[in-house]
C-alpha cells in the first residue's frame, strides 16, 4: 500500500467518527513528518521565525503524489523555520528562500498544511490536542492556550 500524503491522512481523519478509529489512523500513518506537523501546529514551545501567512508563491501543478518533493522529504528542514540554534544562525532571506522553495515544490495541499501549521492555524475536523496525546503520548510538550476574553469587572459602589 502506498503511503498517504499528510493532507490525505487528515482528510480520512475528518471522515471518521469514532475516537478509536482516529487514533488508529494516526498510529497507522506514524511518520516523523506527521509528528513534526502535529507538534508545530499544537505545541506552544514551537515558535515560527517566519512571517505570518503564506508568502506569494507559485503552487506546484503536478497531480497529487507526483510533486518533486513532499512533507516526508522536507520535514528535516523545519529546523530553519522555528526558534532554535539553526534558525537563529540562518539569515532571514536564506530561511525564507528555503521555505519558498519547499512550498513551491510540494503539492498545494501539503503547502497549505505546512503554512497553516506554522501559523498555529491547522484546521482539521476532529484533530485535537487530546486526540494527539492519546495517539502519541508526550508529543505535545506545552499546549496552546486559547485566547479568552476577560469580563470587565464593575467597580463596587
Amino acid at each position: 500500500m502506498a503511503r498517504l500524503l499528510i493532507p490525505e491522512v487528515f482528510k480520512k481523519l475528518e471522515d471518521l467518527t469514532k475516537k478509536e478509529e482516529k487514533i488508529s489512523l494516526l498510529k497507522e500513518h506514524n511518520h516523523p513528518a506527521l509528528l513534526d506537523i502535529l507538534r508545530v501546529a499544537f505545541d506552544a514551545d514551537i515558535v515560527s521565525v517566519l512571517p505570518k501567512g503564506a508568502p506569494p508563491y507559485q503552487p506546484d501543478d503536478a497531480p497529487e503524489g507526483y510533486s518533486p518533493t513532499s512533507l516526508f522529504k522536507t520535514h528535516k528542514q523545519f529546523k530553519y523555520f522555528f526558534k532554535g540554534p539553526v534558525a537563529t544562525d540562518a539569515k532571514p532571506i536564506r530561511r525564507e528562500g528555503i521555505f519558498l522553495n519547499i512550498i513551491e515544490s510540494m503539492h498545494p495541499t501539503e503547502s497549505e498544511v505546512l503554512i497553516s501549521a506554522k501559523d498555529k492555524n491547522l484546521k482539521v475536523k476532529g484533530l485535537t490536542k487530546a486526540l494527539i496525546d492519546e495517539a502519541f503520548p508526550g508529543l505535545i510538550v506545552k499546549a496552546m492556550k486559547k485566547a479568552t476574553t476577560k469580563k470587565q469587572e464593575k467597580p463596587m459602589q
